[in-house]
């Protein structure tokens, strides 16, 4: 397998381990072994007859107060009453009595309760009492949400809350800290390096994705219930940043002063706009965060549809580009998730179901990062007008490069007549001239060995694992490569030759870079003045 796919396989083997450590999470086999059912663990079980209605109430934020009825089992001792609420104010009666009242400030119209548990412990004395509960949604999104009761143990409700969950927060957390890598590396090249990198933008859109899911969890808000309206306003703002955020690396990832990045522009103003009026309606309370995120979901909506044609329409000119092949199925992947579970969202109103969404998210920022990281490596080490490793890479290795064998070869080339060539014809002509020496090279030399080009006319090759026959086998094709373009251009403005000198780890007698280069270098030059003395004759 050659290097080239080593990513593909790290891909792999991470998502293979993300899928058996999910099956052992999830794969359960049943204790046995008990005597007697006196001694069971706890349960917790769903209250299945439950009455419920829901009557006008001018007083309440919505208008509307839902009620619901039901009884009480018997042998409640060391058992809790709980169930979700997703933003509402909540009242508990048991036998007309006042247990439980949660509600919202009454100063503060836009301020939130956030989604919290109810949990109630219950008495032996409540045995067999009637509850009523009744629910005031302060927003419209909540007013038809379904409701459960369950009626037990605290264990078996948090351990089948943390089996739900669980992924969502541990892709969550995963998100949050490869964002908070990826910004760290997008810094760091832009600073030392001076190179800009879509990183930074994806980097938040991972931090936001992350925050946004772990806020949305039902198991959050039962490990930390004093701090749900902060994880309530949390997700509202990671919800209105998002479509910023992803215009943003659209924009970066767009061709320069193409209509795409002035579109991405014009969509990351109108958003800043947007995220401002939303903030400043809150704050003047006139209209709750959470009232305006659904337009915003619209949005990312959108955003994902575009990125998808986009990459449709974009495809054909790559279509023999591995890395793009990698890249668009990555983020058709993505958007095809994304859309899948904000219709979810935009239906039931919920991000709790958005699975999908999150494996093609973490598919999609490993994938993105390595490609991201690949392509600054090769804006930093590759030749531009021949593909290959440019100078700052040939200088690194003769420098600090040490042979792991003694079968090493180090090669030198130097392209002939270049200077005359971009004197007489121009320097399209020694750019061709160079080109065309880079392609005999690529050609020559089996793959998975070092090409470069360490100066204007100067080219570098590192074999490994090789003898002085094989080498020689790649001199001479290469010669053939050179004699059979020269008879083909025979009558051109310009002509293939080049001077070569090689040396081995065994010759030098040290495995360092730098001695084989000054060997190889010397061999070359004698190489070129006895081309020159030939010539002469």
């Amino acid at each position: 397998m050659t290097k080239k796919y080593t990513y593909l396989v790290h891909i792999a083997l991470f998502l293979a381990a993300m899928i058996l450590l999910c099956l052992g999470f999830f794969l359960e086999s049943p204790n046995g072994g008990l005597i007697t059912e006196q001694r069971a663990m706890p349960t917790c079980k769903e209250v299945q007859e439950v009455a419920e209605e829901t009557r006008s109430d001018a007083t309440a934020p919505q208008g509307v107060t839902r009620e619901f009825h039901f009884t009480l089992g018997n042998n409640l001792t060391e058992k809790q009453l709980m169930f979700y609420v997703i933003n509402s104010n909540t009242k508990v009666y048991i036998n007309g009595e006042l247990v439980f009242d949660k509600h919202r400030s009454e100063t503060n119209k836009v301020s939130a309760t956030g989604c919290y548990w109810v949990n109630l412990t219950l008495l032996r004395a409540d045995n067999g009492k009637e509850v009523t509960v009744e629910l005031q949604p302060l927003y419209a999104a909540t007013v038809k949400r379904a409701v459960t009761f369950y009626e037990g143990s605290q264990y078996p409700l948090f351990w089948k809350i943390l089996k739900q969950d669980a992924v969502f927060c541990f892709f969550g957390i995963f998100l949050i800290l490869f964002g908070i890598i990826y910004l760290g590396i997008s810094f760091y090249y832009c600073v030392k390096m001076r190179i800009r990198l879509n990183l930074s933008s994806l980097g938040m859109v991972s931090v936001l994705v992350g925050c946004w899911k772990i806020s949305d969890t039902y198991l959050i808000t039962w490990l930390l219930p004093a701090h749900v309206r902060f994880f309530s306003y949390l997700s509202s703002i990671a919800i209105l940043l998002l479509p910023f955020f992803v215009a943003m690396y659209i924009n970066i990832s767009a061709r320069p002063h193409s209509t795409i990045q002035r579109a991405m522009y014009g969509l990351m103003i109108g958003n800043a706009v947007l995220v401002a009026i939303a903030g400043l309606l809150h704050l003047l309370r006139i209209v709750a965060l959470r009232e305006s995120q659904g337009i915003f979901v619209y949005l990312i909506l959108a955003e994902a549809i575009f990125m998808i044609v986009l990459e449709f329409v974009i495809y054909p000119r790559h279509r023999n580009d591995m890395r793009h092949k990698l890249f668009m199925a990555s983020v058709i992947c993505l958007m095809l998730s994304i859309s899948l579970d904000v219709l979810c969202f935009l239906i039931w109103h919920s991000s709790n179901l958005m699975f999908f969404t999150m494996i093609g998210i973490v598919v999609y920022i490993v994938v993105i990062g390595i490609l991201t990281l690949r392509n600054a490596q090769d804006k930093l080490f590759r030749d531009k007008a021949t593909g290959l490793y440019n100078r700052n890479k040939c200088n690194e290795l003769i420098h600090m490069g040490i042979a792991p064998d003694d079968r090493l070869c180090f090669m030198m080339f130097d392209l002939n007549g270049l200077k005359k060539t971009n004197d007489n014809c121009g320097h399209d002509a020694g750019d061709q001239m160079i080109a065309k020496f880079a392609e005999v090279l690529r050609n020559s030399i089996p793959a998975g060995n070092f090409i470069g080009r360490s100066g204007g006319d100067e080219f570098i090759s590192i074999i490994y694992n090789t003898d002085e026959e094989r080498v020689k086998k790649i001199i001479a094709d290469m010669w053939e490569q050179i004699t059979v373009f020269n008879q083909e251009n025979e009558h051109g403005v310009w002509q293939l030759g080049t001077a070569v000198g090689y040396a081995f780890v065994k010759e030098v007698g040290s495995r360092s870079y730098k001695d084989l280069y000054k060997l190889a270098d010397k061999r070359m030059y004698e190489n070129k003045r006895a081309m020159k003395a030939v010539r002469t004759e």
